[in-house]
């Protein structure tokens, strides 16, 4: 299970104290939560129009939601708060394309 972020003062937070990982098309800033949390994970999108129009850009996000989703209720996406990004080349990337990178990209977190 993951849960969106909607207050502002978590994106603040991210700006401010956030990591980075990258691998393929996807990136991420992520702050992790302090152990003894057990709050699910909360996560936003930032997919730019240069990865193509609306429809595209919905498809990728409706993609990679599913896919940590299953990484969450795996156990391998640690509670924290994640922003989630896309290089414009990750629209012509198939679907196991996109899992085989994000696999990567959670690789690289702490855990």
């Amino acid at each position: 299970m993951i849960w969106r972020i909607r207050e502002r003062r978590e994106f603040t937070r991210l700006t401010a104290e956030g990591q980075r990982a990258r691998a393929g098309v996807l990136w991420c800033t992520y702050v992790l939560d302090p152990p003894g949390i057990s709050t699910p994970p909360r996560v936003a999108f930032a997919l730019g129009r240069a990865l193509g129009p609306a429809v595209v850009r919905n498809r990728v996000r409706r993609q990679l939601k599913a896919m940590l989703q299953d990484a969450s209720s795996a156990g391998r996406l640690p509670p924290g708060i994640y922003l989630f990004g896309a290089k414009s080349l990750a629209a012509s990337r198939s679907r196991v394309e996109l899992q085989f990178d994000l696999s990567n990209l959670l690789g690289r977190l702490p855990s």
